[in-house]
């Protein structure tokens, strides 16, 4: 056993500062488990095919090609177009724009650095053009698109509910609240920093003034979209993986023959964008999963449980401890990753605290948001920096306030549970 902990402890780390990717770390470190075990080669194997043999894994993939063929056909333009003219006629207001677009836009590609890019890339040029500062202009955007991770549907949620062994669509509903809730607090962070930041705010003058019902009805294939993929899952018609299969084809009859935008390239970019991101994440959930089945096997959750039960009977305490452990892990390690390592022994120990599985991954979700934004990992600052074409090391400094609010999202999250399980609860009932 303290042979397993050396490995584990010493040979994981140092793969990852020498420089190897997260996938290989993971299986190599999994490989010498099992070696130092004397489990035969098989084992090994048959655990990262194992890793992917999940069909819950298929929804990734889809809803990360349906926000693609919605960017690619124009759909993304309309869903901003609605929040400039409810915002446009005030002084410093498109950085509430950029949040409430990437909030929505979050509800269909489920992730944090697409969303980034589709939105930072039309949002901070506009941001820039009306004087606001290079750095507030991609901060808001990386921080809006921390959204993506946790209004549903969420690729991070998906994985952990596989991992946890809990209902994806229960996750989905109790990402919903914290999520919004989380969108207005950084809204209100961005236009309070939009006023103090010294530039001239303009109104937005390309703004025309109409209707915003002509524009919401304008754009209401778009705005249709979230309410299908998610009234389709919870009424039960059909299943995560199903929903993301039609959120594809409903993206791209709506992208061709509705806006008529799409083109054979920009399908081809969209597809093997899809293709190029979803491989990522499947190659590390395949290394993970021999990773984590070497420590289940070496009853490592169940040490880590003794450990803590010996440090404290408080489950919030227990809280705040893993979530500082979490912000620190993941400031040097992708997300998904995170979640795959470190879920099966956190699960366990939040379960023997009486600590809902449900809210707890929502926790997860909302602590490793902040890793999106925190160097030297900090994805979306990278994203958003490129975009702007500012260095990365004035993003990271301006984005210091969203990083603080948040915090405190996560450690509201914490002391207010009902905040998470309220609308699966009733979803539930309403069943």
């Amino acid at each position: 056993m303290n042979e397993v902990y050396v490995i584990l402890l010493v040979l994981f780390p140092i793969l990852l500062f020498l420089g190897l990717p997260i996938y290989a770390s993971l299986g190599i470190t999994g490989l010498a488990v099992s070696y130092l075990t004397d489990a035969p080669l098989v084992f090994a194997t048959q655990n990262v095919l194992n890793g992917l043999d999940k069909f819950a894994l298929l929804a990734i993939p889809s809803f990360i090609l349906a926000g693609n063929i919605m960017q690619k056909g124009g759909i993304t333009e309309d869903i901003i177009s609605i929040f400039r003219h409810a915002f446009g006629h005030i002084p410093g207001s498109l950085g509430l724009v950029t949040i409430f677009s990437c909030m929505f836009f979050a509800a269909i590609s489920g992730s944090g650095p697409g969303t980034v890019a589709a939105i930072g890339a039309i949002m901070i040029p506009s941001m820039i053009k009306y004087g606001y500062p290079p750095e507030y202009a991609a901060s808001v955007s990386a921080t809006g698109g921390t959204l993506g991770v946790m209004i549903p549907p969420s690729n991070p949620l998906i994985i952990y509910g596989i991992i946890a062994n809990v209902s994806i669509a229960d996750l989905f509903a109790a990402g919903m609240l914290p999520g919004l809730f989380t969108a207005f607090l950084l809204a209100g962070v961005a236009y309070v920093l939009a006023l103090r930041s010294g530039a001239v705010m303009e109104v937005d003058h390309s703004v025309e003034r109409q209707s915003i019902w002509r524009l919401i009805w304008k754009a209401k294939f778009a705005l249709f979209l979230p309410v299908f993929i998610l009234g389709g899952i919870y009424s039960g018609i059909f299943t995560p993986v199903e929903a993301s299969v039609c959120a594809v084809v409903y993206a791209l009859v709506v992208s061709v023959v509705v806006y008529r935008q799409l083109t054979l390239p920009g399908l081809r970019a969209a597809f093997e964008n899809a293709v190029r991101l979803g491989g990522a994440l499947m190659i590390i959930v395949a290394c993970s999963t021999l990773f984590a089945t070497v420590i289940t096997l070496e009853r490592i959750p169940q040490d880590v449980v003794a450990t803590f039960s010996g440090i404290t009977e408080s489950a919030t305490l227990i809280l705040l401890l893993i979530c500082l452990l979490l912000i620190i892990i993941g400031t040097f390690m992708e997300t998904i990753s995170a979640i795959i390592i470190l879920a099966p022994i956190l699960v366990p120990l939040v379960v023997s605290y009486g600590i809902d599985p449900i809210h707890f991954g929502i926790i997860l979700i909302v602590t490793i948001e902040i890793a999106f934004l925190t160097p030297p990992l900090g994805v979306n600052l990278f994203v958003a920096s490129q975009i702007a074409n500012i260095k990365f090391e004035r993003v990271a400094v301006a984005i210091l306030p969203f990083v603080a609010t948040l915090i405190v999202a996560m450690l509201i999250v914490i002391f207010f549970p009902q905040l998470s399980l309220w609308l699966p609860e009733t979803l539930r009932s309403l069943r």
